[in-house]
């Protein structure tokens, strides 16, 4: 993910609290996965408080965070005119809910494993997108980012305060 400090970056820095935010959940997703691809191999059954744990985590603090930003930015993305880029926002979030799906209903650990890495990938590469890509059009728009993005944090704590396990 990018440095927040990044002076190179047409779109300035990413502000601290937004990519400590993204850093926080991707390090919790990334934990969870990683607890349950460890089930891998152990018995059948070992993998279910891994998976519930994970499902728990994403159903929770993840889509808390997503609506949120279906709310706030990418109506502000809407409102400059980028709607393929809000589309391809909201396809990455379709995908993100198949994964989920996909491990809750796996057969095996294995393939619980299997899905919930794809789900820890896009969800990196999402984080990636909306920092150069979502970002960078949101500036070069002549949207006040940083105030956009402190409001949306604003908004976080006060909508899904209690979801967010991760802080």
């Amino acid at each position: 993910m990018n440095d927040p400090t990044d002076a190179n970056d047409s779109a300035g820095p990413t502000p601290r609290d937004s990519h400590d935010h993204h850093s926080g959940l991707w390090s919790a997703l990334v934990q969870r996965a990683d607890a349950l691809t460890a089930t891998v191999g152990t018995g059948q059954g070992e993998d279910l408080h891994a998976r519930r744990a994970l499902i728990d985590f994403v159903h929770g603090d993840v889509l808390a965070h997503l609506k949120t930003e279906e709310r706030v930015l990418y109506e502000a993305v809407r409102e400059v005119g980028a709607h393929t880029l809000v589309a391809t926002l909201e396809a990455d979030h379709r995908f993100l809910l198949d994964l989920v799906e996909q491990v809750e209903k796996a057969d095996t650990a294995m393939e619980a494993a299997l899905s919930a890495r794809a789900l820890v990938v896009l969800f990196a590469l999402r984080i990636e997108k909306e920092d150069t890509v979502v970002l960078r059009t949101l500036t070069e728009a002549g949207v006040d980012v940083t105030a956009l993005l402190e409001g949306m944090i604003v908004q976080m704590a006060t909508d899904y305060d209690a979801h967010f396990s991760y802080l």
